[in-house]
């Protein structure tokens, strides 16, 4: 029994060479198709139906004619050379096997051409390859050489950029130490300088107020030994003349 998995396949072939849905099933049951479900089934049934219809539609065959009566006309050809002539079977056997022959000959010949053109090709190939190879080599020879070379250079000249450069840092270090060292003098002479004209100052000043109050003390000693002496005298002198009065008196 053929059932119908899509419905559309079965309408698709219907409306074309089996005419209706009825006879599409019915055309699928015959070749066979179990479930309708594929363009491809309803592409089988389609083409199934139209066998059908043209055989349905074909004209009646005509009655075979009568077989001629035979007539001996000589060998019978089974096929012809490349001329056109007839061949018998055995001419034809023995005309096959020389062309296949001569196609064998010529195929082989072409094929050991081929393989000599290959491999001179791979020949030529191998030597190009050789060739730019030893090229490629050289060059990179060449190539190492020179940054080798260069390498060489650049090391000595940064070498003796360095050895310029350090040599010159080490005479401005030098020209440094010594200009500060020189500066450091100079200001410290002048800090030294200024330190003892201030202690020369100051000592002056204190000397000279020592002196000034030294000779005030002095002065003002001495007016008060002076100032001591005439009490001293006055008294003596109002002592003496105190006794001379007493002694006037006693006498």
């Amino acid at each position: 029994m053929t059932r119908v998995g899509k419905r559309e396949y079965l309408d698709w072939a219907g409306d074309r060479e089996c005419g209706t849905e009825d006879r599409a099933l019915e055309v699928a049951r015959q070749i066979g198709i179990s479930n309708v479900n594929s363009q491809n089934d309803a592409n089988q049934m389609n083409a199934e139906c139209r066998r059908q219809n043209n055989e349905n539609n074909s004209p009646s065959p005509s009655p075979s004619p009568e077989p001629e009566p035979f007539v001996d006309s000589g060998p019978t050809f089974v096929g012809t050379n490349a001329d056109g002539q007839g061949l018998t079977a055995a001419e034809f056997d023995l005309y096959a096997q020389q062309t296949m022959f001569g196609l064998q000959s010529a195929q082989q010949s072409q094929m050991q051409d081929s393989i000599n053109s290959t491999s001179l090709a791979i020949q030529n190939l191998e030597n190009e390859a050789s060739a730019y190879a030893q090229d490629s080599e050289t060059g990179r020879n060449v190539y190492s050489e020179d940054a080798a070379s260069w390498r060489t250079d650049i090391s000595t000249k940064r070498q003796q950029e360095w050895t310029m450069y350090d040599s010159a840092m080490d005479y401005k270090a030098s020209v440094d130490s010594q200009k500060i060292k020189g500066e450091y003098d100079v200001s410290l002479r002048k800090i030294m300088n200024a330190g003892n004209e201030s202690v020369a100052k100051i000592q002056g000043e204190y000397s000279t107020a020592n002196t000034r109050l030294s000779g005030e003390y002095d002065l003002a000693g001495e007016k008060v030994r002076g100032a001591a002496a005439r009490d001293v005298a006055q008294r003596n002198k109002e002592a003496s003349m105190f006794g001379s009065f007493l002694g006037g008196f006693w006498s």
